[in-house]
């Protein structure tokens, strides 16, 4: 009699999270025209407005959309920062967003490691894997990987699909690319906090702060992965003599 008792009780959990993760991805596809459409300034406006109207819901919607934009690698992440930033303040803005964040890369994950590279190439293209072919055999992957995930201006969404494909463990690769992407969060939550405050010059310093950063990021990313790539080449042509 327990027996069926914990039986059933495993199957209503199990149910539980299934419904939850069937909505979630529902309201993805349901989102994802909405969320494309959010690069163009007056639709923000517009969606700020609309997500104030649903009251907590509209936490929900955010939520979804920042999964979503974690699943769909092609989707700039600093508008829905900005926006939550708007909505919830700097701090609200960035645990929402490291939520999501959370939330869509173990998603990534799991699919990821059940359909392997005919999955990751709808989302990255080869060129993309090209750049990224040393993490296969990085030494101290998790150090790399955080690296990628914290220097700005890395293509973090591609790198979410790739890292997957290396032998990292689930829990750390969740922390890592969570975590890692809090200074770059954190400048886009608290942008969108100051316009919303009307603090003009503020939103200017953190924008510069952040261009700057990201230029420099750029140009860090570029050299760091021009030596692991070559690094690894060496190490090729080594093994073959």
């Amino acid at each position: 009699m327990e027996n069926s008792k914990k039986r059933l009780k495993k199957i209503g959990k199990i149910a539980i999270i299934l419904l939850i993760a069937i909505g979630v991805v529902l309201l993805c596809i349901w989102l994802f025209p909405y969320v494309l459409s959010l690069k163009d300034e007056a639709v923000r406006t517009q969606f700020e407005a609309w997500i104030n109207s649903l009251g907590i819901w509209g936490f929900f919607v955010m939520l979804a959309i920042q999964i979503l934009q974690v699943i769909i690698a092609i989707i700039p992440g600093e508008p829905v920062e900005i926006i939550a930033g708007v909505l919830y303040g700097g701090l609200g803005g960035l645990c929402l967003c490291l939520l999501g964040i959370l939330i869509g890369t173990a998603a990534i994950y799991f699919a990821v490691k059940k359909f392997g590279y005919p999955l990751v190439r709808k989302f990255v293209s080869e060129e993309q894997m090209g750049r990224f072919k040393f993490l296969s055999d990085a030494k101290r992957l998790e150090t790399v990987t955080f690296l990628l995930f914290f220097i700005p201006g890395t293509p973090k969404d591609v790198l979410t699909y790739l890292v997957p494909l290396t032998d990292i463990r689930p829990l750390r690769f969740f922390l890592i690319a969570t975590f890692a992407r809090i200074p770059s969060i954190i400048t886009s939550s608290f942008i969108g906090e100051n316009l919303s405050k009307g603090n003009l010059w503020m939103t200017v310093a953190i924008f510069a702060i952040a261009g700057a950063l990201g230029i420099g990021g750029i140009l860090f990313n570029n050299y760091f992965l021009d030596r692991m790539n070559s690094k690894r080449e060496k190490k090729g042509k080594n093994t073959r003599n």
